[in-house]
């Protein structure tokens, strides 16, 4: 019997997969072999993840003529299937999409033609240049897979994509020119946040910014990876220093404290880097966006503290004896 894996690529980790091979190839300070694949792997995941969203909402979109669609043949791929510019109209049009891409987007049809000329009659250029005309469609790329596929990805598949994505997430943190691209022109809105942005467990970069209130919206999400969180929770899980049982049962640190000030109820202070403090740590609360002074000995929930080191709650329930 062969020790050989059998080939499984359902249509979104395949987009994926070529994705993931294209990110490997950009990060760090790639060759030219690697710059000629990354644009070829690129060119790939675009027009297989934009089919992709095609199928998951109806198989007969992926067809050049829909009505010709024949279950059979597309499971054996038997049939001419829409390009990237089809793709795009069909899934602004037909699927509605909330934030269509443009059909006509200057930097996809720039990655087109690079590819036709690697494909078919080969390409000179410099780094910096094919890195110029990749990272703007590894952003578009990015959001789409975010907005549009993790979303709606379907019985195994949405498992395996989501976990491929963890591993595309850190190498995105590696790619210089995307870095830029991405948190560049949002320097200015940043720096009023750095208080309460995060480093990124993903892609390792001060880019993970917390929503204050988070009424309707993820607590936490990366600006530059896309990593998000669905709650409080599960924010606290992965920032948290100690676990809850060890907290209890071994008398280790909780990984997440109540907030005195917000009154929530629930753990949602945790002691965290941020991009104000890089090397330290601040009790962040990850409800209001805002730090808080210490615990309080009294009631153990974070707090802006008094001289007695004590939250204003406890400090008047002391005074009220008197």
């Amino acid at each position: 019997m062969s020790n050989r894996g059998d080939m499984h690529f359902p249509v979104v980790i395949n987009g994926l997969d070529y994705l993931h091979s294209s990110v490997s190839s950009l990060a760090g300070e790639p060759g030219g072999r690697a710059l000629k694949y990354a644009v070829l792997h690129l060119q790939f995941a675009a027009e297989t993840l934009f089919k992709a969203r095609l199928e998951l909402h109806d198989a007969a979109l992926v067809w050049v003529k829909p009505q010709k669609f024949d279950e059979r043949l597309h499971r054996r791929g038997g049939f001419n299937s829409v390009g990237t510019k089809d793709a795009l109209e069909r899934l602004r049009d037909t699927v509605k999409i909330p934030n269509p891409i443009d059909p006509e987007n200057s930097a996809l049809k720039a990655l087109v033609d690079l590819r036709n000329r690697l494909t078919h009659f080969g390409a000179t250029d410099t780094a910096v240049a094919v890195e110029a005309r990749a990272i703007p469609v590894l952003d578009l790329l990015l959001t789409f897979i975010d907005e549009e596929l993790l979303p709606h990805a379907q019985d195994g598949a949405a498992a395996g994509a989501r976990e491929l994505m963890e591993t595309i997430r850190p190498l995105v943190g590696q790619i210089r020119g995307l870095v830029d691209h991405r948190l560049g022109p949002l320097g200015e809105n940043l720096g009023p946040a750095s208080g309460h942005t995060l480093r990124c467990l993903s892609c390792g970069h001060f880019a993970a910014l917390v929503t204050p209130g988070n009424s309707g919206v993820r607590p936490v999400g990366c600006l530059l990876c896309g990593k998000a969180y669905d709650d409080i929770a599960e924010v606290v899980d992965a920032y948290g220093v100690e676990s809850f049982y060890e907290a209890i049962s071994e008398g280790g640190e909780p990984p997440a404290y109540e907030c005195a000030e917000c009154s929530t109820g629930q753990p949602c202070v945790v002691p965290v880097q941020t991009a104000d403090a890089p090397d330290g740590q601040v009790l962040l609360c990850l409800v209001g966006a805002h730090p808080l002074g210490g615990i309080c000995a009294s009631c153990q929930r974070a707090a802006d503290l008094d001289l007695d080191g004590m939250c204003s709650d406890c400090l008047d329930v002391r005074y009220a004896k008197f």
